[in-house]
């Protein structure tokens, strides 16, 4: 049969398992749920909003829709270069165009530079070389290394009280876009040789707005799905501590107690298994002697009845007889066993079925329930037929017999221990 250490591992383990499992995902929950709804955690979750990128992505896709794969059209980020001091010349029939838009996030600037092959034999003072790797090119792809020079420059300033506007959380209505209308937008334009609707470019607000907050829509879909996991793992947390709570009752239940969730919580499992094992050893030990005291009186009262009928029968006189027949019919021991005295003149002395009860009483601590009722029923047996001599003698000798036999299965015990 396995220790209790042994039994009671599992479900120390299991309630373990629980609670840490329990314990991660709260605070997994209590952290995710922080920077969801704490507005400026969420955002540095998000990064600063890249208005003038999306604006520059906007700008050249749509150059790219109108050229198609006829002309390069390159977006990068030029925080350095001022677009106003890029010196443009005039080629005279330029037959291959590149576009490339810069943007300036410090400066909330856009530039739009219009490039064409260098010449042959001109100077390369103002020219420059535009890679396949230059930027991200979202019209015909560079095979090679290119030589250009700017012939056309725009330049576009835009006002806080705009590009605001963009930001995932600001309010729009029409006073907002009222504000925007009346702030200032710098425009600069410069321009030897440029084909006349390159520059009617057109951004839909909206979509604009969409594209600046897509990081924040993608950090708030990624804390939403984090925080449904986190959900998740914390009710099967709580559904297998549940479940190792009711499993750990069920074996519980063989000592008869019952114990609360939070005890269950709180307390070591070993603790509450020892005192539950210990109460209820203690409570089959209290049911044993009260069945043998209950015996014990049982037999000692069938004794007393027994042995006033015996001397009622022997009396001659009827006003005793009578007297003892009601005494009898009505049942009380204690008045059975002082007209017992009474009858016996023996007042003030213990009567033989006192004597009996107090030597079979010396017999509970080595024998059995059922054992210490056969005995006590062949001793009164033998009391009632025999005489209280015969009755002693036997009590004796199972004394002396169980005694014998309790110190023989003690040192047999010794030794397998040993």
């Amino acid at each position: 049969m396995p220790d209790a250490a042994t039994q009671i591992d599992p479900y120390q383990r299991r309630k373990t398992n629980s609670l840490r499992l329990i314990v991660t995902a709260g605070a997994l929950l209590a952290s995710f749920l922080t920077l969801r709804s704490v507005p400026t955690l969420d955002d540095a979750l998000s990064g600063k909003p890249e208005y003038m990128r999306w604006m520059a992505d906007k700008v050249a896709n749509s150059v790219a829709a109108r050229y198609g794969n006829d002309a390069a059209v390159i977006v990068l980020r030029d925080e350095r270069t001022n677009c106003r001091q890029i010196s443009d010349v005039n080629v005279p029939n330029p037959d291959e165009f590149y576009y490339v838009v810069s943007y300036s996030e410090t400066g909330h600037s856009l530039c739009f530079i219009t490039y064409v092959n260098l010449p042959k034999g001109w100077d390369q003072t103002k020219s420059l070389v535009l890679y396949p790797s230059t930027g991200k090119n979202y019209g015909q792809k560079l095979v090679g290394p290119v030589r250009a020079v700017a012939v056309s420059q725009l330049q576009m300033v835009y006002p806080m009280a705009y590009l605001s506007l963009l930001h995932w959380r600001a309010k729009i209505d029409s006073s907002s876009f009222k504000r925007a209308a009346n702030a200032k937008f710098e425009r600069w334009f410069n321009s030897s040789a440029q084909p006349g609707d390159s520059l009617d470019v057109e951004i839909d607000f909206p979509s604009l707005r969409a594209d600046v907050g897509r990081n924040h829509r993608i950090v708030n879909r990624t804390l939403a799905t984090a925080i449904f996991t986190v959900t998740f793992l914390l009710l099967f947390g709580a559904y297998k501590a549940w479940a190792s709570y009711t499993a750990f009752r069920t074996f519980l239940s063989r000592y008869r107690p019952h114990i609360g969730f939070h005890v269950y919580l709180r307390q070591d499992l070993s603790a509450i298994t020892s005192q539950a094992r210990q109460a209820y050893q203690e409570e089959q030990r209290r049911a044993l002697e009260e069945a043998r005291a209950a015996i014990l009186l049982k037999r000692s009262n069938e004794a007393i009845r027994a042995r006033l009928e015996s001397i009622l029968s022997a009396l001659s006189d009827e006003q005793q007889k009578h007297t003892g027949q009601e005494c009898l019919n009505r049942g009380d021991m204690e008045e059975m066993k002082a007209l017992t005295q009474q009858l016996q003149g023996q007042a003030g002395q213990k009567t033989s079925e006192e004597k009996l009860a107090a030597l079979l009483d010396t017999l509970k601590q080595y024998s059995s329930g059922e054992e210490f009722d056969r005995l006590c029923a062949n001793a009164f047996q033998m009391l009632a037929t025999t005489g209280f001599r015969e009755a002693r003698s036997f009590v004796v000798e199972a004394h002396d017999q169980l005694r014998a036999r309790s110190k023989e299965l003690e040192e047999q015990a010794t030794v397998e221990t040993e």
